[in-house]
C-alpha cells in the first residue's frame, strides 16, 4: 500500500555526489552490537546503516531510481525512490521510500510489503505515533530515520495484533504468557508473522511461519576482554528466535544469536541452545536457555579468575625470572631459569579448560637445536588437581619441573648431537 501523510512542511535535499540526490547518511541509531541471524544480500551495492530494535542490524538502501521526468534542465537522475530493507524479527522487511522529485519540500510516501499494515490509518493516530513524519523538519539530517524508527514501533505492535486471529491462538498464547509470567517485557519481544497474504493478512495454508525474536537481559559486564574482537562495535547482547512452523506450530526451532564479543568469549559454537521440549511453551522455555546462559558466564568467569590467580601465583613463586606472559586473557608465561650455569626457558600454556585441564609445561634449550629449531622437551604428568589453591598448584608443579632438570639437560645436549 501507498502510505501518505498531508501536511504542510518542507525538505530540502542535500547536494552530495550530484544535486537533489537525498541525504540519508543519518540512519545510524545503535542499539546493541550487530548481530548477524541470517546475512540477507541483494544484487545492487547498497548504503549500510543501523536501527534500533531488538537486535541492531543494517538498514540497505537499495534499487535508488529516478521518479520524476527530467525537465530538460539537468540529465542527472534525481534518486528519489529507493527500498529500505530493514532487519526485523530474524528477517527483512523491504518498504518502499518515495518522494517527490518536483516538490522536494514534501515528506515522503512509503509502500510497505505488507497491506494490512496502516492500511487505512487515522490521522490522529499518526499524529500520535509518527510525530517526526506530521512535523517534518527538511533541516533535520534525522528526520527519515526518525519517521522509520517511528513505523517500526507501529509495525511491531500491527505484527503482535495479527495475533489475535483465530489461526494464530496457541502463538497469542505464548506471547501473552512469555509477557505475563516471566521478566521479558513487550519491548523486549519482536513478532513476524512469515509467508501470509499481504492483503487478507492470513496464512498460506502449510507454508507459514511466525518468528519471535526475543532479548535475552542477561548480564554480561563481568565477561573477561576478549582479544582479536575488532567488531565489537556495540553493547554486549544475547537474542533467542524462535520460530513455529505451521500448520499447527508444533514444529518449533529455536536459535541463540550473539554479539561478536559474547559469542568470542563463549568460546564460538561452545554454547548451544537446548531443544524445545514437547509440550512446553516460551514461558518456561525462555528462563531455561537465560538460566544456561548464566551458568555459561559465570563459569567462564570463574575460570579466568582461576587463570589470573595461577599466573600470578606462579610469577611471585619464580621472582624476577619473568620473561614475558598474556596480560589480558592469562593463557601463557615464559621463565628464564638457571641451574649449575645450565640456561634454559620455562614456556606454561594454560588452555581455555582450565582448571579442568592441568597446564602444558615445555622446558627449552637456550644452547641447543634440533633440525634447526631450538631444542623443546614437553612435561608430562605433572602432578594437578582443579580442586587445588593456585599456590598449591604451583608449588607442586615447580617441584616435578625441577625433577626433570638434569635428564632435559642431557638429552638436549644428545639430541644435538645426533
Amino acid at each position: 500500500m501507498v502510505f501518505r501523510f498531508l501536511c504542510n512542511c518542507e525538505y530540502t535535499f542535500s547536494k552530495l555526489n550530484h544535486p537533489h540526490s537525498l541525504h540519508i547518511s543519518s540512519l545510524s541509531i545503535i542499539y546493541f552490537d550487530t548481530i548477524t541471524i541470517k546475512p540477507q544480500e541483494t544484487k545492487q551495492k547498497s548504503r549500510g546503516t543501523l536501527v534500533a530494535g531488538i537486535c541492531a542490524g543494517n538498514i540497505k538502501v537499495c534499487e535508488i531510481q529516478s521518479g520524476r521526468a527530467h525537465d530538460g534542465s539537468t540529465t542527472t537522475p534525481t534518486g528519489d525512490h529507493f527500498k529500505l530493507a530493514i532487519p526485523f524479527a530474524g528477517q527483512t522487511i523491504m518498504w518502499d521510500v518515495v518522494f517527490d522529485g518536483n516538490a522536494p519540500e514534501s515528506p515522503p510516501d512509503f509502500t510497505f510489503d505488507d497491506l494490512t499494515f496502516l492500511a487505512d490509518p487515522d490521522v490522529a493516530i499518526l499524529e500520535k505515533y509518527v510525530p517526526s513524519l506530521a512535523k517534518w523538519d527538511s533541516q533535520d539530517p534525522k528526520a527519515l530515520m526518525n519517521v522509520i524508527t517511528e513505523l517500526l514501533y507501529l509495525y511491531k505492535k500491527h505484527q503482535v495484533a495479527l495475533l489475535t486471529d483465530p489461526d494464530y491462538t496457541r502463538l497469542q498464547f505464548e506471547y501473552s504468557t512469555l509477557i505475563g509470567g516471566t521478566q521479558i517485557v513487550e519491548n523486549d519481544v519482536e513478532v513476524l508473522i512469515q509467508n501470509r497474504n499481504k492483503t487478507t493478512g492470513r496464512t498460506r495454508s502449510g507454508t507459514g511461519a511466525v518468528n519471535f525474536l526475543i532479548h535475552l537481559n542477561v548480564d554480561f559486564s563481568g565477561i573477561p576482554p576478549v582479544q582479536g574482537t575488532t567488531d565489537n562495535t556495540g553493547k554486549d547482547a544475547a537474542v533467542l528466535l524462535v520460530t513455529f512452523h505451521s500448520p499447527d506450530w508444533s514444529r518449533i526451532t529455536p536459535q541463540l544469536c550473539l554479539s561478536p564479543g559474547v559469542e568470542k568469549a563463549l568460546g564460538n559454537t561452545s554454547f548451544t541452545v537446548p531443544l524445545f521440549p514437547q509440550g512446553n511453551c516460551l514461558m518456561d522455555y525462555v528462563p531455561l536457555v537465560m538460566l544456561q546462559l548464566n551458568n555459561k558466564i559465570a563459569a567462564i568467569i570463574a575460570a579466568h579468575e582461576k587463570k589470573k590467580g595461577f599466573v600470578t601465583a606462579f610469577m611471585f613463586h619464580m621472582g624476577k625470572a619473568l620473561l614475558e606472559y598474556d596480560t589480558v586473557d592469562f593463557t601463557y608465561m615464559s621463565f628464564l631459569l638457571v641451574k649449575r650455569d645450565f640456561h634454559f626457558l620455562l614456556h606454561i600454556n594454560l588452555s581455555p579448560n582450565f582448571p579442568k585441564e592441568c597446564p602444558v609445561f615445555t622446558l627449552q634449550s637456550m644452547y641447543h637445536a634440533l633440525w634447526g629449531k631450538p631444542f623443546k622437551l614437553k612435561i608430562d604428568d605433572c602432578p594437578f588437581s582443579p580442586r587445588w589453591e593456585p599456590r598449591q598448584m604451583v608449588e607442586r608443579a615447580c617441584l616435578h619441573i625441577k625433577d626433570h632438570i638434569d635428564g632435559f639437560q642431557k638429552s638436549s645436549i644428545q639430541k644435538s648431537q645426533e
